[in-house]
C-alpha cells in the first residue's frame, strides 16, 4: 500500500537548511510508525476474530522498519512469519487440509480440559493416544456387535485405554452393572472423520493498516514539527 505525503515547503523552509534531508527523515519515521501501529492493530484483530490458546500466533506477527534514506525506495512491512501461514487462509478463506494427506485430528472440548478455548491436555496428545487404543480380535469372541462393544469398553476402562468408534476417539470413565444391565459412559476426545474443514474469510490485516495509513499525513507533520524543535541541525 502506497503512502503519499505532502510537505509545506513555505512553512518548513524557515526551519531547515536542508529541507530535502529533513523531509526524508520525517518520512522514514512516519513509515516506521505506520508499520508499528498496523502491527498493533493486526494483533488486536487476530485476538478479536480467532480463538488463541497461547501467544504463538501473535508473536509471529511482526513489522520491519525501512532503512532506506531515499523516499522513493522506502518500504516497511507488516505481516506474519511463515510459521503462522495459516493466517493467510483466514484472510482469504478456503479449505484447511492435513499436510500429510490424512484426516484432520480435531480435538473435542474434553480433550482441552472442558473448554474449546484451551490447549489440548498433555495426557490427551494424539501421539500419546495412538499406543493406547484398544486392539484385539474381538469379532471372533462375541456373537453380537453390542457384546463386542461392551467388551471393548470394559478393556478401555480397566486398562485406561482409548476406544475408536467410526473415526472418533473416546475415553471410558465409568463402567458398571445396574439392574442386571451393563452401562458405561465415555467422553469424546477427537473427531478423525474429516479430510478438510472450510475456513471462512476474516479480514484482519487490511483493516489493521487502513487507519494508520489515513493518519500518515498527520504523523508526518508531527515528525517535521518535532525535527524543527530538536537540537539536530539540518
Amino acid at each position: 500500500m502506497e503512502i503519499n505525503l505532502k510537505i509545506d515547503e513555505e512553512k518548513n523552509s524557515r526551519y531547515f537548511a536542508d529541507l530535502k534531508k529533513a523531509s526524508s527523515i520525517a518520512a522514514k519515521n512516519t513509515l516506521n510508525i505506520v508499520a508499528a501501529l498496523s502491527r498493533r492493530n493486526y494483533v488486536k484483530n487476530v485476538k478479536d476474530n480467532m480463538i488463541l490458546r497461547n501467544t504463538f500466533t501473535t508473536r509471529q506477527i511482526r513489522f520491519t522498519k525501512t532503512e532506506s534514506e531515499n523516499i522513493s525506495t522506502m518500504e516497511s512491512k507488516v505481516g506474519a512469519t511463515d510459521k503462522a501461514d495459516y493466517l493467510r487462509l483466514h484472510e482469504e478463506s478456503g479449505r484447511r487440509r492435513s499436510k500429510r494427506g490424512s484426516a484432520l485430528a480435531i480435538p473435542q472440548p474434553y480433550a482441552r480440559g472442558g473448554s474449546r478455548n484451551r490447549l489440548v491436555t498433555r495426557s490427551f496428545y494424539l501421539k500419546k493416544l495412538k499406543s493406547k487404543k484398544v486392539r484385539g480380535k474381538f469379532k471372533k469372541n462375541f456373537k453380537s456387535k453390542k457384546a463386542m462393544n461392551v467388551a471393548r469398553a470394559y478393556v478401555a476402562y480397566r486398562e485406561k485405554k482409548i476406544l475408536k468408534y467410526s473415526d472418533n476417539l473416546f475415553t471410558v470413565f465409568t463402567f458398571g452393572k445396574t439392574s442386571g444391565r451393563v452401562k458405561f459412559k465415555k467422553r469424546h476426545l477427537y473427531n478423525l472423520s474429516q479430510r478438510s474443514v472450510f475456513i471462512k474469510q476474516r479480514k484482519m490485516l487490511l483493516p489493521a493498516i487502513e487507519q494508520p495509513v489515513k493518519d500518515s499525513q498527520n504523523i508526518y507533520n508531527s515528525q517535521m514539527n518535532k525535527l524543527s524543535r530538536s537540537s539536530q541541525i539540518i
